[in-house]
């Protein structure tokens, strides 16, 4: 792929220097034309992570416009989940080349079938005339905040957690995260297994390793990211995550990104710690909205996202008093 997005691999082909940049390095194999080299499944998933293709289409349609273009926004829908062992193949349109803007379309497909597709919109940077935005929440900064993988081997070295919940932790810890994660709020145990039910959540995240300079890379490294727990505020606000295996909350039986938008405000950088601020106003039908909103750690507004997802819950079983 172009080196306006990603540094070329190794001369051994084995990987790039980070794992982030390996999961979004393409193959060009014609005009217009690319193909992924890595797909990564979540433990437990139906398909592909859709932020892996999010991240990948976006570095497709930004190889074909000018680096004198930034990306301010892109819009997609998830029509197939995507099969980790065959390559993505990223078609992507020049729908318009302007002055100050251009567009490209870019259609994911696998086995003659198109399973995600995306628009994206660019500019060529203007002057900050106006400007507001909302302010940064007040949380607790990154560096007080143990890291995702300290909380689960905390939790598996912990004689309380059940075996079975254990074993599903070093599972998880073996997965190939390519970001770093520090969740906000302090959790106890309980909550972690019977989380208390609210429609927002936040969370410290950046990339692990040292990008290069290119605003580009770093744009698609957030469109990666920014699929990382964000849906999964929908079911949050019935009291249920993924963690919740017992007690009294409903069981997630599914859960499946739809679309996915984003919109790209000001310059920063992926590798260091950003402020992801989720929250869901509404479900209902088995779908899911949510909206997040991505901040440089001096809170400035950097990216802002929407998604709406399927998400299917069971109820939990009433509990019979004890006489």
């Amino acid at each position: 792929m172009s080196s306006s997005t990603t540094v070329a691999p190794c001369p051994d082909g084995a990987t790039n220097n980070t794992i982030i940049e390996s999961m979004l390095d393409l193959e060009e194999i014609d005009k217009d034309l690319y193909r992924s080299k890595k797909l990564w499944l979540p433990m437990g998933a139906r398909g592909v992570f859709g932020g892996n293709v999010v991240g990948q289409a976006l570095v497709a349609a930004t190889n074909t416009v000018s680096s004198d273009y930034s990306v301010h926004s892109l819009h997609s829908y998830f029509l197939l989940p995507g099969d980790h062992s065959v390559p993505i193949v990223y078609q992507v349109e020049r729908v318009r080349d302007g002055k100050s803007y251009c567009t490209r379309t870019v259609t994911a497909k696998q086995r003659g079938k198109s399973i995600f597709v995306c628009t994206a919109s660019f500019q060529v940077p203007a002057p900050n005339t106006l400007s507001h935005q909302y302010a940064m929440p007040d949380v607790p900064h990154h560096s007080t905040l143990p890291s995702q993988e300290e909380i689960m081997q905390s939790m598996i070295d912990n004689p309380k957690v059940p075996e079975s919940y254990s074993e599903f932790l070093k599972r998880r810890l073996e997965e190939p995260l390519a970001l770093e994660f520090k969740d906000t709020r302090k959790r106890s145990l309980n909550e972690y297994v019977n989380p208390p039910k609210r429609t927002e959540q936040a969370f410290w995240i950046k990339c692990k390793g040292k990008l290069g300079d290119a605003l580009a890379l770093h744009q698609c490294v957030v469109a990666y990211g920014s699929d990382h727990n964000l849906l999964g505020t929908v079911p949050l606000a019935h009291g249920a995550t993924w963690s919740a295996r017992a007690g009294p909350t409903p069981r997630i039986m599914m859960m499946a990104s739809l679309d996915h938008s984003m919109w790209f405000h000001s310059p920063f950088r992926a590798d260091e710690w950003m402020l992801y601020v989720c929250e869901s106003p509404r479900s209902g039908c088995d779908r899911g909205l949510t909206f997040g909103r991505i901040y440089k750690e001096d809170g400035t507004l950097a990216v802002s996202v929407a998604q709406e997802g399927v998400v299917r819950l069971k109820a939990s079983k009433p509990v019979e008093p004890k006489l």
